[in-house]
């Protein structure tokens, strides 16, 4: 049990830290909805400061480890709970409960594919790929992401991936604070509001980001 509670308390330190990130990456990507002319050289240089800092990229290891650990430790902790003598069994959400806080290990898997899918479209082709560069001699990472926005069934991935981070997010959030013993009265009352708005404050945003990219260039890439 010692060994479950301890394990839980990662699982929701984790995933506050990860909240945390995806709230300041999505602060960052916002540049995407200026006009093509300002958007191209901030988002670029931006990219470009995120790749050359020694802090960021330590903090970007930092999140590496936090996204490989939490689902790590979801999974042992599903394996626990297949066991009915369990003692965390009792904890499964009932039936009564919302379909998503019943489904939080399906809605998992499915960001921790569309994270690898995110990562090697961008992220790997900026480091390793091949890329052109922009008028300021930074690598356009902008061409790049508005080309791929250009795909209607990557737009359809995009928004469906968001729909299962924002399910992910409303009921993790609570969850990893009520593993952290912020659970009773108003303070859970609270931490349900917050974490709906900041589940769907995010994957809204994130969401939109390429429906407004292709509507923008009306399916056709720069």
């Amino acid at each position: 049990m010692r060994s479950s509670i301890l394990l839980k308390a990662w699982m929701g330190l984790s995933g506050l830290f990860l909240v945390l990130f995806v709230l300041v990456h999505m602060v960052g990507n916002l540049q995407l909805f200026l006009p093509e002319d300002i958007a191209r050289p901030s988002f670029n240089a931006y990219s470009q400061a995120l790749s050359s800092s020694i802090v960021i990229k330590l903090a970007g290891w930092l999140t590496y480890a936090a996204v490989m650990g939490h689902a790590l430790v979801s999974a042992m902790l599903a394996w626990r709970h297949r066991s009915p003598r369990s003692a965390y069994a009792q904890e499964r959400p009932a039936t009564s409960s919302p379909w998503y806080a019943r489904s939080m290990g399906w809605l998992g898997v499915i960001t921790l594919a569309f994270l690898v899918l995110h990562m090697q479209a961008f992220w790997y082709r900026y480091h390793w790929g091949e890329i052109g560069i922009d008028a300021r001699g930074n690598k356009d990472l902008y061409t790049v992401v508005v080309t791929a926005f250009c795909e209607p069934w990557i737009v359809l991935v995009y928004v469906s991936s968001m729909l299962a981070l924002g399910f992910h997010l409303q009921h993790g959030i609570t969850a990893a604070l009520r593993s952290l013993g912020v659970f009773s009265g108003r303070v859970t009352r609270l931490s349900h509001r917050v974490a709906s708005w900041v589940a769907w404050l995010v994957a809204g945003t994130f969401a939109a980001m390429p429906i407004y990219v292709y509507v923008a260039f009306g399916g056709q890439a720069p």
